[in-house]
């Protein structure tokens, strides 16, 4: 018995390299599969390089704590001086003394630029960060008004690691930091210099929980704010006491 209509056989996808041969005009026919450089769709891509400018083109500071370079380049495209790094300036805000319901301000003022140079092969890198002075009293953290934005390369001077927070100089005395960024320079075959930015820290800083949190015990207000609080603890049955950084100080009911 026939079917009382026919259906027509769906034709095989026309591709290059069928038996079918290579038939531009066919409606399945994909021209991009033909195309041997393909756009790259994606500029951050590996192999697009990252992230990349038009040469001699430099980055200005948009905002807090942005890191900036630039240089000058001479009609062909070469260095002609070193490349400066700079660093716009911000505020970070940090727990507040005692009882208090405002958190501690810091201003930092714009860094003083520095020019660097790469080394004639390699590559040289150089740290942005932010540091602050503080002591630890009865009172809680007193942190110093005023801070300072510090470029320096790396493997000279004390440049700290991104995950350092605080050191401590003895006698209740502090500095705190944060990482602001990394900027890596290298010296062309061509003469001309390439630069990457790792910018880590772009708009206000704010160290944790800021904000006045207090709790009412029988001896009476205390506060459970963040922060470096003072402990004394006992090993081997002597009593030592530290600094401990805590955070989420709830009291037990």
């Amino acid at each position: 018995m026939e079917n009382s209509f026919d259906i027509p056989p769906i034709p095989r996808p026309k591709l290059a390299n069928n038996d079918y041969g290579i038939d531009r005009g066919a409606p399945y026919f994909n021209s991009e599969f033909q195309r041997k450089e393909l756009p790259n769709i994606n500029p951050l891509s590996a192999d697009a390089g990252g992230y990349a400018t038009e040469e001699d083109q430099d980055f200005n500071p948009n905002g807090p704590f942005t890191i900036s370079v630039n240089g000058t380049t001479d009609a062909n495209g070469v260095q002609t001086s070193p490349i400066t790094i700079d660093c716009a300036g911000g505020s970070a805000q940090y727990p507040a003394r005692g009882l208090g319901e405002s958190p501690q301000i810091v201003t930092y003022s714009n860094a003083t630029g520095i020019s660097v140079s790469p080394p004639s092969s390699g590559v040289g890198y150089w740290r942005v960060y932010a540091e602050v002075s503080a002591s630890l009293t009865s009172d809680g953290m007193q942190v110093s008004t005023t801070g300072t934005i510090k470029i320096e390369a790396v493997g000279t001077g004390y440049t700290p690691g991104s995950n350092t927070r605080y050191e401590h100089e003895g006698l209740g005395v502090y500095k705190f930091y944060f990482l602001i960024g990394t900027v890596a320079i290298a010296r062309r075959s061509d003469g001309k210099y390439q630069v990457r930015i790792n910018q880590i820290q772009v708009g206000n800083y704010t160290y944790g929980n800021v904000n006045s949190t207090t709790a009412t015990t029988e001896a009476g207000t205390i506060s459970t704010k963040d922060g470096l609080r003072e402990f004394t603890i006992c090993i081997n049955g002597e009593p030592f006491t530290c600094h401990i950084e805590v955070s989420n100080i709830t009291k037990v009911t």
